[in-house]
């Protein structure tokens, strides 16, 4: 196999889409989501034969770029994107052994072009939510900075670099001989434009798209403005022919069309009022100088993310850093902004499931991890009818406390941490390949779709967290439930009966009603404490009496007798 050059190691391609997803809502990648002018699909419509077999003149898109940007037009390089733009930037101007300089987190791009060409990237993270990091840019910079990457408004963050910091950053960079890009992708939405510092300053250069503001995303148009000098070499790098005639023609209807983007404009920033105001109470909403706003939703992020998919709503989701549990919200029409914010405040009923003998059948699986464990350390055998006695006690939810239990009940006295390495061995394997493959579904996957339709679903269960997202994501429910409640979210000293798990999600799903559904009389105790409705499920291993009147005296509103009867009984109460 032929090796890709070495700069490519360890870098992770784009991976874009093949198809158009079909979301309600799509509001993940920052598109002009109210269309382009109608002069541009006019436009679009009278395209002719004569007009493609040729191969592109630019002099209309030029002239009409420059007199938008009141620029000479020797200051105007078309490209294919922005992201075109900020590739012939770095290939004409950076050497392998400079550096570009960069405040983050900002759009990945410019990261993956600096490698492939052997250069070292510095990246500068911001230290404040979204406080521009002046002082350690400058700082940064040194002799072997080529350029300074600035993108205002920055995505994902919203904020704008002050003309004063900018001027700091130019002056610095004069001194080095080094480049400023300035990326202005979403400048249309700013107040603030620095196109005009092309002209003043020599070591300048402006990146531009027609993607998020006039809606030429699937057209790809971009452009650059930069003194004459700086155009002509980058002509020696650029692909003439890569901006196809059909987006030069889009390009200059749509500059013309100035009325269409005032209508953009006000449309998106009522839009960014609508979603600020009506999700100041839920989150943190952070100003936004772009057509998009970066929502933090903290430890309620990922089940907010699943309740808006599952609305046909796809926003981009993020979680490294400073962005941890914040979402980058594209803004759509004034309508769409106040169904996205009725979605989300929209309080649900809620159905917590117990894995253990709720969904999953683990008479195969922990029972035997428990009788196996026990017969190891005690040399003699276990009957399941034990196991489930010392079950039904309470307090014992934890199946390592019931092993312990069982060995002292014998007298036999073993470290711990013995029965939960010996357990864990037998029931987990080497990545899942132990007893746990033994488990069986009590609900199917259709089943519990069917249900997400009318309820949210969440799991508290007393598993680790390796376990329970091994066996979810083994039978394809992961992504049903949100979120997961394990006994690594819980203080070790507030596990069940505590109604600590359940009070989690609670919190975190803020629900209009709540119901947990547990076969154990700890669990039926922990739903109570929580003051939610419980609901008791016999497991296929105890269908007894006995164990219906341990959970009765915890007063569950119904103990059903499989997992699947909980459609039927809960369809009468939708």
């Amino acid at each position: 196999m032929v090796k890709p050059k070495k700069q490519l190691n360890g870098v992770s391609g784009y991976d874009h889409q093949l198809y158009i997803e079909d979301w309600k809502i799509k509001l993940d990648s920052n598109e002009n989501l109210l269309g382009p002018s109608e002069k541009v699909v006019d436009v679009l419509k009278h395209i002719t034969g004569n007009d493609v077999k040729f191969y592109p003149a630019y002099g209309e898109l030029i002239s009409t770029i420059a007199g938008a940007n009141n620029v000479s037009e020797d200051m105007v390089l078309p490209t294919n994107g922005g992201d075109e733009a900020i590739c012939y930037i770095l290939n004409t101007f950076l050497e392998e052994d400079e550096n570009v300089v960069t405040a983050v987190p900002t759009f990945v791009m410019s990261k993956i072009y600096a490698r492939i060409s052997n250069s070292s990237y510095k990246e500068v993270p911001y230290k404040r939510k979204w406080v521009y990091p002046i002082d350690d840019v400058l700082s940064a910079i040194d002799e072997k900075t080529k350029i300074v990457l600035v993108t205002t408004p920055n995505s994902p963050t919203g904020d704008s670099i002050s003309e004063d910091n900018l001027l700091r950053i130019i002056e610095k960079a004069q001194t080095q001989n080094t480049l400023v890009m300035i990326d202005q992708t979403y400048g249309s939405y700013s107040d603030k434009s620095y196109v005009s510092f092309a002209s003043k300053f020599d070591n300048v250069a402006i990146v531009r798209s027609m993607s998020k503001d006039f809606a030429l995303a699937g057209l790809r148009l971009g452009y650059i403005i930069s003194n004459a000098e700086n155009i002509n070499h980058i002509k020696k790098i650029f692909n003439p022919f890569s901006v196809n005639i059909i987006a030069a023609k889009a390009g200059v209807a749509s500059l013309r069309d100035t009325d269409h983007f005032k209508f953009v404009r006000d449309e998106i920033l009522r839009s960014k009022d609508i979603v600020t105001e009506g999700l100041k109470d839920v989150a943190t909403v952070y100003p936004s100088d772009g057509n998009f706003l970066c929502i933090d939703f903290g430890e309620r992020a990922s089940y907010i993310y699943k309740k808006l998919l599952k609305h046909g709503i796809k926003v981009k989701f993020m979680h490294d850093g400073l962005v941890k549990n914040c979402f980058r919200v594209t803004m759509p029409s004034n309508k769409d902004a106040h169904e996205l914010v009725e979605v989300i405040k929209k309080p649900s009923k809620l159905l917590i499931f117990d894995i253990d003998g709720v969904l999953v059948d683990t008479s195969k699986s922990y029972r035997m991890a428990i009788k196996s464990t026990f017969e190891f350390f005690a040399k003699k055998e276990l009957s399941f009818d034990k196991i489930r006695e010392a079950k039904n006690l309470g307090g014992l939810n934890n199946d390592w406390d019931l092993t312990e239990y069982l060995l002292k009940e014998e007298g036999i006295r073993v470290p711990k941490q013995a029965i939960i390495d010996k357990f864990q061995t037998l029931y987990f394997g080497h990545g899942g390949d132990g007893l746990i493959r033994n488990e069986s579904l009590l609900i199917s996957k259709e089943e519990l779709e069917e249900l997400s339709k009318d309820f949210d679903l969440a799991v508290f269960t007393g598993r680790p967290r390796a376990e329970a997202e091994f066996i979810l994501k083994y039978f394809g429910i992961y992504d049903l439930f949100s979120p997961i409640i394990t006994m690594n979210d819980v203080p070790e000293n507030r596990q069940k009966p505590y109604p600590d798990g359940i009070l989690k999600i609670v919190d975190i799903v803020r629900p209009s009603e709540t119901y947990y559904l547990g076969d154990t009389q700890d669990d039926m105790l922990s739903a109570k404490t929580a003051e939610v409705k419980g609901i008791g499920v016999l497991p296929p291993q105890d269908k007894s009496e006995t164990l219906k009147q341990l959970m009765s005296n915890h007063q569950p509103v119904v103990i059903l007798e499989n997992t699947k009867d909980i459609i039927s009984y809960m369809g009468a109460r939708r």
